[in-house]
Protein backbone atom coordinates (compact mmCIF):
# COMPACT_ATOMS: atom_id res chain seq x y z
CA UNK A 1 0.00 0.00 0.00
CA UNK A 2 2.91 2.37 0.75
CA UNK A 3 4.11 2.05 -2.82
CA UNK A 4 0.69 2.92 -4.27
CA UNK A 5 0.52 5.92 -1.94
CA UNK A 6 3.98 6.96 -3.10
CA UNK A 7 2.81 6.75 -6.69
CA UNK A 8 -0.09 9.08 -5.90
CA UNK A 9 2.47 11.70 -4.93
CA UNK A 10 3.81 11.53 -8.50
CA UNK A 11 1.34 11.98 -11.13
CA UNK A 12 0.57 7.49 -21.49
CA UNK A 13 -1.58 5.67 -22.94
CA UNK A 14 0.16 3.11 -25.17
CA UNK A 15 0.37 4.07 -28.81
CA UNK A 16 1.19 0.77 -30.48
CA UNK A 17 1.72 -2.81 -29.42
CA UNK A 18 5.18 -3.41 -27.99
CA UNK A 19 6.92 -5.38 -25.32
CA UNK A 20 7.59 -4.48 -21.73
CA UNK A 21 9.89 -1.54 -20.94
CA UNK A 22 13.60 -2.13 -21.13
CA UNK A 23 14.82 -4.59 -18.51
CA UNK A 24 18.43 -5.09 -19.53
CA UNK A 25 20.21 -7.40 -17.14
CA UNK A 26 19.78 -5.61 -13.83
CA UNK A 27 18.28 -2.37 -15.19
CA UNK A 28 14.68 -1.19 -15.56
CA UNK A 29 14.14 1.82 -17.85
CA UNK A 30 17.91 2.25 -17.70
CA UNK A 31 17.89 2.45 -13.89
CA UNK A 32 20.30 -0.07 -12.33
CA UNK A 33 18.71 -2.21 -9.62
CA UNK A 34 20.81 -2.00 -6.47
CA UNK A 35 22.33 1.36 -7.45
CA UNK A 36 22.55 4.07 -4.82
CA UNK A 37 19.94 6.79 -5.40
CA UNK A 38 22.72 9.41 -5.64
CA UNK A 39 24.11 7.48 -8.64
CA UNK A 40 20.83 7.56 -10.60
CA UNK A 41 20.84 10.58 -12.92
CA UNK A 42 17.91 12.93 -12.30
CA UNK A 43 16.83 11.30 -8.99
CA UNK A 44 15.26 13.85 -6.64
CA UNK A 45 13.86 12.84 -3.21
CA UNK A 46 10.17 13.43 -2.52
CA UNK A 47 9.78 11.35 0.65
CA UNK A 48 11.96 9.05 2.78
CA UNK A 49 13.41 6.41 0.47
CA UNK A 50 11.53 7.59 -2.66
CA UNK A 51 12.94 9.59 -5.58
CA UNK A 52 11.38 10.95 -8.75
CA UNK A 53 13.63 10.35 -11.76
CA UNK A 54 13.40 13.01 -14.47
CA UNK A 55 13.94 12.01 -17.17
CA UNK A 56 14.25 8.23 -16.99
CA UNK A 57 17.58 7.09 -18.48
CA UNK A 58 15.60 4.99 -21.03
CA UNK A 59 12.22 6.76 -21.31
CA UNK A 60 9.03 4.91 -22.22
CA UNK A 61 6.13 7.08 -23.40
CA UNK A 62 3.64 4.93 -21.47
CA UNK A 63 4.96 6.58 -18.29
CA UNK A 64 4.61 10.28 -17.56
CA UNK A 65 6.64 9.96 -14.39
CA UNK A 66 9.15 7.48 -13.03
CA UNK A 67 10.07 6.93 -9.39
CA UNK A 68 12.43 4.67 -7.51
CA UNK A 69 12.53 3.37 -3.98
CA UNK A 70 16.09 3.14 -2.69
CA UNK A 71 17.82 2.82 0.66
CA UNK A 72 21.44 3.08 1.76
CA UNK A 73 22.40 -0.60 1.96
CA UNK A 74 20.09 -2.12 -0.66
CA UNK A 75 20.05 0.69 -3.22
CA UNK A 76 17.26 0.74 -5.83
CA UNK A 77 14.76 -2.03 -5.09
CA UNK A 78 11.62 -0.68 -6.78
CA UNK A 79 11.08 1.17 -10.07
CA UNK A 80 7.64 2.65 -10.75
CA UNK A 81 6.18 4.09 -13.93
CA UNK A 82 3.07 6.27 -13.64
CA UNK A 83 0.74 6.72 -16.61
CA UNK A 84 -1.08 9.78 -17.86
CA UNK A 85 -4.19 10.95 -15.97
CA UNK A 86 -7.37 9.68 -17.65
CA UNK A 87 -10.41 11.89 -16.98
CA UNK A 88 -14.15 11.44 -17.49
CA UNK A 89 -14.08 7.70 -16.84
CA UNK A 90 -16.55 6.98 -13.99
CA UNK A 91 -17.22 3.44 -15.22
CA UNK A 92 -13.48 2.74 -15.60
CA UNK A 93 -13.71 1.64 -19.25
CA UNK A 94 -10.78 3.83 -20.41
CA UNK A 95 -8.40 2.96 -17.58
CA UNK A 96 -9.20 -0.76 -17.84
CA UNK A 97 -8.55 -0.64 -21.62
CA UNK A 98 -5.20 1.12 -21.03
CA UNK A 99 -4.18 -1.40 -18.37
CA UNK A 100 -5.34 -4.35 -20.49
CA UNK A 101 -3.27 -3.06 -23.43
CA UNK A 102 -0.14 -2.79 -21.31
CA UNK A 103 -0.81 -6.25 -19.87
CA UNK A 104 -0.97 -7.63 -23.41
CA UNK A 105 2.32 -5.90 -24.23
CA UNK A 106 4.04 -7.14 -21.06
CA UNK A 107 2.76 -10.71 -21.46
CA UNK A 108 4.98 -11.15 -24.50
CA UNK A 109 7.97 -10.63 -22.17
CA UNK A 110 6.80 -11.90 -18.78
CA UNK A 111 4.27 -14.61 -19.71
CA UNK A 112 0.72 -15.05 -18.47
CA UNK A 113 -0.15 -12.71 -15.54
CA UNK A 114 -2.46 -13.10 -12.60
CA UNK A 115 -5.46 -10.80 -13.16
CA UNK A 116 -6.38 -8.57 -10.22
CA UNK A 117 -10.07 -7.75 -10.50
CA UNK A 118 -11.69 -7.80 -7.09
CA UNK A 119 -14.23 -5.73 -5.22
CA UNK A 120 -14.86 -6.16 -1.50
CA UNK A 121 -17.27 -3.32 -0.75
CA UNK A 122 -20.99 -3.53 -0.17
CA UNK A 123 -22.01 -1.85 -3.43
CA UNK A 124 -19.51 -3.18 -5.98
CA UNK A 125 -21.82 -2.23 -8.83
CA UNK A 126 -20.49 -1.47 -12.35
CA UNK A 127 -22.01 2.02 -12.10
CA UNK A 128 -19.94 2.67 -8.96
CA UNK A 129 -16.66 1.36 -10.41
CA UNK A 130 -14.75 4.63 -9.99
CA UNK A 131 -16.09 5.24 -6.51
CA UNK A 132 -15.16 1.69 -5.49
CA UNK A 133 -11.56 2.20 -6.71
CA UNK A 134 -11.31 5.56 -4.95
CA UNK A 135 -12.58 4.08 -1.67
CA UNK A 136 -10.12 1.19 -1.92
CA UNK A 137 -12.90 -1.41 -2.23
CA UNK A 138 -11.99 -2.34 -5.82
CA UNK A 139 -8.63 -3.30 -7.31
CA UNK A 140 -7.95 -3.74 -11.01
CA UNK A 141 -4.72 -4.73 -12.70
CA UNK A 142 -2.27 -7.56 -13.34
CA UNK A 143 0.70 -9.18 -11.62
CA UNK A 144 3.57 -11.23 -13.02
CA UNK A 145 5.87 -13.43 -10.91
CA UNK A 146 9.16 -13.13 -12.82
CA UNK A 147 11.62 -15.20 -10.74
CA UNK A 148 14.36 -16.24 -11.14
CA UNK A 149 16.24 -13.14 -12.16
CA UNK A 150 16.82 -9.55 -11.08
CA UNK A 151 13.07 -8.74 -11.16
CA UNK A 152 10.85 -10.48 -8.61
CA UNK A 153 7.42 -9.18 -9.63
CA UNK A 154 5.83 -6.72 -12.04
CA UNK A 155 2.45 -5.25 -11.11
CA UNK A 156 0.14 -2.77 -12.83
CA UNK A 157 -2.88 -1.33 -11.00
CA UNK A 158 -5.46 1.41 -11.45
CA UNK A 159 -5.13 4.34 -9.06
CA UNK A 160 -8.02 6.79 -8.55
CA UNK A 161 -7.55 10.54 -8.35
CA UNK A 162 -11.34 11.00 -8.14
CA UNK A 163 -14.40 8.87 -8.92
CA UNK A 164 -13.88 9.56 -12.63
CA UNK A 165 -10.13 10.26 -13.01
CA UNK A 166 -7.49 7.53 -12.93
CA UNK A 167 -3.93 6.68 -13.73
CA UNK A 168 -2.05 3.42 -13.63
CA UNK A 169 1.09 2.51 -11.77
CA UNK A 170 3.49 -0.15 -13.03
CA UNK A 171 5.84 -1.40 -10.35
CA UNK A 172 8.96 -3.48 -10.92
CA UNK A 173 10.11 -5.13 -7.68
CA UNK A 174 13.74 -6.17 -7.42
CA UNK A 175 14.63 -9.69 -6.33
CA UNK A 176 16.18 -7.87 -3.33
CA UNK A 177 12.83 -6.50 -2.16
CA UNK A 178 12.87 -8.36 1.19
CA UNK A 179 16.16 -6.78 2.40
CA UNK A 180 14.86 -3.44 1.14
CA UNK A 181 11.68 -3.78 3.24
CA UNK A 182 13.81 -4.69 6.26
CA UNK A 183 15.83 -1.52 5.79
CA UNK A 184 12.64 0.53 5.33
CA UNK A 185 11.14 -0.85 8.56
CA UNK A 186 14.29 0.14 10.45
CA UNK A 187 13.79 3.84 9.58
CA UNK A 188 12.80 6.08 12.48
CA UNK A 189 9.11 7.06 12.55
Amino acid sequence: MKTVIAALALVSLPLAARAAPPVDGKEVLGIPLGAKARDVAGAKPFKEGWYQVTPAPKPDDRFEKVAIEAFGKTGVCVVQGVGKLIRGDADGAKIRAAIDKIADDFSSTYGQPEKLDVCSGLACAPAAWGEDVQLGDRRYGYRWEVRPGPIRTVTIVAVAHSVSSFTYVVQFDSAELTPCRTEELALPD
